[in-house]
């Protein structure tokens, strides 16, 4: 089951994020006429880094989804 005060307390925090949209439309831009680029690490690089790795998925797909929607 969903726990709706986290999902009302993470929707609170996007709506207040202050969205630097020019960075976010230049990497978009970048995405959409070069694709997503390739990557080449290691495997104990990503289980080192896994966290960071997977915050910085999670900030780029919210950024895309606002730029979305504005």
């Amino acid at each position: 089951m969903a726990d709706y005060e986290a999902l009302k307390v993470r929707v609170r925090d996007l709506a207040g994020r202050a969205w630097h949209l020019s960075a976010i439309e230049a990497r978009f831009r970048k995405l959409t006429t070069e694709g997503i680029p390739r990557k080449a690490l290691k495997r104990d690089e990503i289980l080192v880094n896994k966290q960071h790795i997977l915050d910085r998925i999670q900030r780029r797909a919210e950024e895309y989804e606002f730029l979305s929607h504005s």
